[in-house]
């Protein structure tokens, strides 16, 4: 089975929120967003092409794969980051690689953008994220923190 990765465009939402709900399932997170509410942020990302990169996996002619990417600078790193912020396989779908490819061309995009690295973060008690990850060549550099907002 083979995996075509394009960009993520407005008719791709619906299935891209099936796979918001599956990740929530997966980092014990709340519910996806309201259809409405991602509509409104992927218009927003759309106008910032240089900061927001959003790509679909498609196989059997159905989206079974999403990766959000973000694109930014410090003063630490001349080149600047890139930050997987979601990334999601269908559970149908997984262990064939689609997740390996979606970080590869994630890696790619920065690479040509002349960043620096590219990060990801994922729930510490996310094992089988964190081997993912680990499998795709990241390594545990730091730890991330985070302070949600109710």
């Amino acid at each position: 089975m083979s995996l075509t990765i394009r960009t993520c465009g407005p008719d791709d939402l619906p299935a891209v929120l099936d796979l918001m709900a599956q990740l929530g399932e997966a980092a014990h997170a709340q519910a996806a967003p309201a259809m409405e509410t991602m509509q409104a942020v992927f218009k927003d990302m759309e106008r910032l092409p240089d900061i927001y990169l959003n790509l679909v996996g498609i196989a059997e002619g159905q989206v079974v794969a999403f990766i959000s990417v973000i694109f930014y600078k410090t003063l630490f790193h001349r080149g600047g980051t890139a930050l997987i912020n979601e990334l999601i396989v269908d559970r149908a779908f997984r262990r064939a690689g689609f997740g390996q490819a979606l970080v590869h061309r994630a890696r790619q995009e920065a690479l040509a953008r002349g960043l620096d690295e590219l990060e990801v973060g994922t729930e510490t008690h996310n094992r089988p994220a964190r081997q993912f990850y680990r499998k795709c060549g990241f390594d545990e550099e730091y730890v991330l923190l985070g302070m949600e907002f109710a």
